[in-house]
């Protein structure tokens, strides 16, 4: 299929961070999860690679760190929506 290797890198960034902060994969509802990381994505620059180490090569150590920051406070801005909207549902 053409075009499979493409990925954003913001995808892989988001899943480690949910990992590091415990959201993944049993402790919560996997809806809950995919809802903050379709939010947290959304608030990020799409960073299209085909292979990961392009990244290391292309970018500079404050680049990366730039982006987990980022991707950090996407996903604290996510969470918060998610749980406001959640709190707000009509049953």
């Amino acid at each position: 299929m053409l075009l499979q290797n493409i990925q954003n890198y913001y995808e892989k960034l988001i899943i480690e961070e949910l990992t590091e902060r415990g959201l993944l994969p049993d402790n919560t509802k996997q809806d809950y999860v995919e809802d903050i990381a379709c939010v947290a994505l959304n608030s990020l620059p799409p960073q299209y690679i085909r292979f990961e180490v392009d990244m290391g090569f292309f970018m500079e150590d404050e680049d990366h760190y730039v982006m987990h920051q980022q991707v950090k406070e996407a996903l604290d801005a996510a969470i918060d929506f998610v749980n406001h909207h959640k709190n707000h549902e009509v049953k």
